[in-house]
């Protein structure tokens, strides 16, 4: 007569594994298992079920299809803000929008900072003394 229940290490021989195979197939909720007083029995009925539920090896995975879905998963935004942020500048693309342009990047002065300028503050004193710094600089080149 077959055994109604195995143990953790019974279980594991019967598919010629260890018992760590057996406990991770537990923690997974692959198997059921049966416990009375801290002892852990599985059913006769959870090997026959995973026997059942065999399929025939195919062999391995592709090589060249492995390295494409690694590509995939690669360039493909995980999270929820990557995927707004993508779709936007895929959005701006389309409609053609302007982008920003860098002022910077023609030549053209910018202020530092919005804060008003005061004749008292000695920062603006410093600022005033660069501008005159500058224009003089600007002036010889232009004369030259």
């Amino acid at each position: 007569m077959a055994k109604l229940t195995y143990t953790p290490t019974e279980f594991a021989a019967l598919f010629g594994k260890e018992r760590t195979w057996t406990y991770r197939q537990l923690y997974a909720g692959k198997v059921k298992a049966i416990t009375k007083l801290g002892q852990v029995q599985i059913p006769h009925s959870e090997v026959e079920k995973l026997l059942n539920g065999v399929e025939r090896y195919r062999g391995a995975a592709s090589h060249v299809g492995r390295a494409a879905k690694k590509r995939a998963a690669k360039k493909s935004p995980s999270s929820k803000g990557a995927k707004k942020w993508t779709s936007a500048l895929k959005e701006r693309k389309k409609s053609g929008s302007p982008q920003s342009k860098n002022v910077r990047s023609r030549g053209a002065h910018t202020p530092s900072s919005s804060i008003p300028v005061r004749p008292d503050d000695p920062t603006s004193k410093r600022r005033a003394v660069y501008q005159r710094m500058t224009r003089k600089k600007e002036d010889k080149d232009l004369n030259d």
